[in-house]
């Protein structure tokens, strides 16, 4: 057998590594793509959902808000659709209550309309604002920032006002990590200038997400959900 024949099984085997690796690179390749189409499509489907539906609905509730004011004496919940779901009303029946929760809010949406609740001097506000900004992607320090400026603006209108600032309720595990890290970012930045509120252990089920029995969606709270909040709170929030 000659050198030729020697080398000749090497270089089969050498040759069909080779190919392997082009047709993984290509395989690779393809799925980024897709997966980059995939994303592309979702974040253009996400974007006309809030242009059709959830922009709308917020500028109803604003302008609903602008003709039904905040009065003087009123405890404000101000937050987006678990605050919104809550009937506050019938769980403080002895309070002067008021809703500003909207679905899909966000600390951003909330920041623009908190005049609406500070014009009005009210008694108190139960702020719980955060979760839309993290599926959305927004900062931890976005979020912090923006809950600071909406607490300054409503001492800053109506400084008699006791302001309360919420945890973040947990939700479903994959969210845990980045729910208690702005959580404790939040609590160490907003001390001094309102009250904290730390609800998050109250909701949280062994495995990390929330509670099933104060949800079904793993996000909005049900009826259990609301009795419990109403529980922690209810030292705090003033009665007639």
């Amino acid at each position: 057998m000659d050198s030729r024949e020697r080398r000749c099984p090497g270089g089969n085997v050498q040759e069909v590594q080779i190919k392997k690796f082009f047709v993984f690179l290509s395989v690779g390749l393809n799925i980024i793509f897709v997966a980059a189409a995939v994303g592309g499509y979702y974040a253009l489907a996400s974007g006309y959902f809030i242009n059709l539906f959830i922009q709308p609905a917020h500028e109803r509730w604003v302008s609903q808000f602008e003709v039904l004011p905040v009065l003087p004496g009123d405890t404000v919940f101000l937050g987006d659709s678990i605050t919104e779901g809550g009937s506050w009303h019938e769980l403080f029946p002895d309070g002067k209550v008021r809703n500003r929760g909207i679905g899909g809010d966000v600390t951003a949406g909330v920041l623009a309309r908190v005049g609406q609740v500070s014009r009005g001097a009210p008694a108190q506000v139960f702020l719980l604002i955060g979760t839309n900004d993290l599926a959305f992607g927004v900062s931890e320090n976005e979020i912090v920032a923006n809950v600071k400026s909406i607490v300054e603006e409503i001492r800053s209108e109506s400084p008699a006002t006791e302001i309360y600032v919420q945890s973040v309720l947990p939700r479903a595990v994959e969210y845990r990590e980045r729910v208690e890290s702005l959580n404790r970012l939040l609590q160490s930045e907003i001390h001094g200038t309102a009250r904290w509120i730390d609800l998050y252990p109250l909701f949280l089920d062994a495995d990390g997400s929330i509670r099933n029995t104060y949800s079904n969606d793993e996000l909005h709270l049900n009826g259990q959900g609301y009795l419990a909040w109403r529980d922690a709170i209810r030292s705090s929030v003033a009665t007639n």
